[in-house]
């Protein structure tokens, strides 16, 4: 009825005709498999609306330029931390499939030959035997669709005609349910503990003046701030494109402070 509706009004903004016929469904055996979702029935009666894609042409095969330059935006698509996950999860599951297939070779492996079953079983291996959460386990499975997209142009965890497998859903929601909510809960950083962490620098926690005033700068800032950990914090090396420096402190007044923070959480692409 919407269509019909947007027809008419386009008719009368662009002054043409429209002439609505009904079609039984006898009489239209493509529409009339589609509407009853018999997809083998429908590919049989339209099979040019499965015709192969065209071939990628060898000029663009051979650019060096080109496939650099792809290489760096498929790499680009997620960070550095997503990456090694997928590539964790993947690993487990190539290594799932080796112990349990009899002949697999991981060279030679295709993803398209991934089945629903066996996920469902990589998914209770994880659970069972690995006692992965259920968190990490959809990240494993992301890992598996990242490397099947990736290489051979394929979603491992849907079917050919992009449907997501109904029981490898059902299967990760028993997962999820069977997990137990964790103890310990993590409590924010409030004014009293502030004071207490500020009282045990003050008295020199480190035996280091400046590195007791460094800290109890950085705690005071993150609180009265409101930054993340990762704003303020270095993860592993120090670098001064995306970590903190002193440079970024702009003191306006006695009593202002500006902050420039180089990339957040809710701004990942530094605007």
């Amino acid at each position: 009825m919407n269509l019909v509706r947007r027809l008419t009004w386009c008719a009368a903004k662009f002054n043409f005709v429209v002439h609505a016929v009904h079609v039984p469904g006898k009489e239209n055996n493509i529409a009339d498999a589609l509407s009853r979702y018999q997809m083998k029935r429908f590919r049989q009666l339209a099979p040019e609306r499965f015709a192969k894609s065209m071939h990628l042409p060898s000029s663009f095969r051979n650019s060096v330029e080109l496939d650099q330059a792809v290489d760096s935006l498929w790499n680009k698509s997620i960070n550095v931390n997503t990456r090694n996950v997928y590539s964790t999860g993947y690993k487990c599951f190539i290594q799932f499939c080796g112990n349990h297939i009899t002949g697999f070779n991981s060279r030679t492996f295709n993803m398209s030959k991934v089945s629903e079953d066996l996920l469902i079983y990589f998914v209770a291996h994880c659970q069972s035997v690995l006692k992965l959460k259920y968190s990490t386990i959809k990240l494993y499975l992301a890992g598996v669709r990242f490397h099947g997209v990736n290489f051979d142009n394929v979603n491992p965890l849907c079917d050919k005609f992009g449907h997501t497998y109904q029981r490898l859903q059902n299967v990760l929601n028993g997962v999820k349910k069977s997990e137990s909510k964790p103890l310990r809960q993590k409590l924010p950083i409030t004014f009293k503990i502030l004071q207490e962490i500020v009282t045990c620098l003050q008295c020199g926690f480190f035996n280091h003046d400046y590195m007791d005033l460094t800290f109890q700068t950085a705690c005071v800032l993150a609180f009265y701030g409101f930054l993340r950990c990762n704003e303020f914090t270095c993860r592993t090396v120090f670098d001064p494109d995306s970590n903190l420096c002193v440079s970024d402190i702009n003191f306006v007044s006695e009593c202002e402070v500006t902050v420039n923070l180089k990339a957040t959480k809710t701004d990942i692409f530094r605007q």
